[in-house]
C-alpha cells in the first residue's frame, strides 16, 4: 500500500490511483490544493500495484537519444493566435485525428477547473490551447487512453512531464500507436491560489 510521508516522493500523477484494483486510492488535496494518495487500509488488498507503477519510486535512468529540435509556427492565424507554443500541439493533434484516433489534454471545465479531457474532431482542440497555469486532473483518462490503444487507435496524450511518466509507468508497456507530448514544466503552482483568483475574479466582474 502506497503511503506518502514526504511530500517531495510524491509528483501527482495520479497513476497508483489509476491502476489500484479494488479502487481503494483516492486523490485527496492537501492545504494548498495539491493532490495526493491516500489508501483505504479496509478495503486494500496489499497487492502492491500502486507501488509497482509510482514513477517516483521507481525511476527510470535516462537514456541517451539523438535530439533533434524543431521551430514550428502554425499557419493557420486563428489557432497562432490562441496557441502558446506556434501551434505545434494543434498540428501534431489534427494529424493523430486525421488517422481515426483521440486526443487528451487539459482543457478547462465548466467551473475552470483544470481537468484532462478527451477530443474527437477539429473543433474540440481549442480547448486544449493556451496556458493553464495548474496541474490537471487526470481522472480516469489512463485508463481510457489504455482502453483506446489496446483498441488499435492512434492516442495522443498531452500533459505534465510527471504526468506522462505517471501514464508510462501505469501502461507499463510501450505502444506504438502513442504519441505523447509534455510541456516544458517549472513546477506547478498551488491550486488553491488558482481556486482565490477565480473567486476574485468572479466577485469584481459580478459574475
Amino acid at each position: 500500500m502506497i503511503t506518502i510521508k514526504d511530500k517531495c516522493s510524491c509528483c501527482g500523477c495520479s497513476a497508483c490511483a489509476s491502476v489500484c484494483p479494488k479502487h481503494c486510492i483516492t486523490m485527496c488535496e492537501d492545504d494548498e490544493g495539491f493532490l495526493y494518495p491516500a489508501a483505504d487500509e479496509n478495503t486494500c488488498i496489499e497487492c502492491g500495484l500502486c507501488e509497482v507503477v509510482c514513477p517516483v519510486i521507481h525511476v527510470q535512468p535516462d537514456v541517451e537519444k539523438e535530439q533533434r529540435a524543431y521551430l514550428v509556427q502554425h499557419k493557420n492565424e486563428q489557432v497562432l493566435r490562441e496557441s502558446t507554443s506556434g501551434g505545434a500541439f494543434t498540428a501534431i493533434a489534427r494529424w493523430v485525428l486525421d488517422r481515426g484516433g483521440v486526443v487528451c489534454g487539459a482543457g478547462f471545465s465548466t467551473d475552470f477547473e483544470v481537468v484532462h479531457q478527451w477530443a474527437n474532431c477539429y473543433e474540440d482542440l481549442r480547448m486544449f490551447r493556451n496556458s493553464k497555469y495548474v496541474q490537471s486532473r487526470i481522472g480516469n483518462t489512463y485508463k481510457e487512453a489504455k482502453q483506446f490503444l489496446m483498441e488499435g487507435k492512434c492516442v495522443l496524450f498531452s500533459g505534465t512531464p510527471c504526468q506522462l511518466e505517471g501514464l508510462f509507468s501505469f501502461l507499463r508497456k510501450p505502444y506504438e500507436n502513442l504519441v505523447t507530448v509534455d510541456v516544458v514544466c517549472h513546477a506547478c503552482p498551488s491550486p488553491l491560489v488558482y481556486r482565490k483568483y477565480l473567486e476574485a475574479q468572479k466577485k469584481e466582474n459580478r459574475i
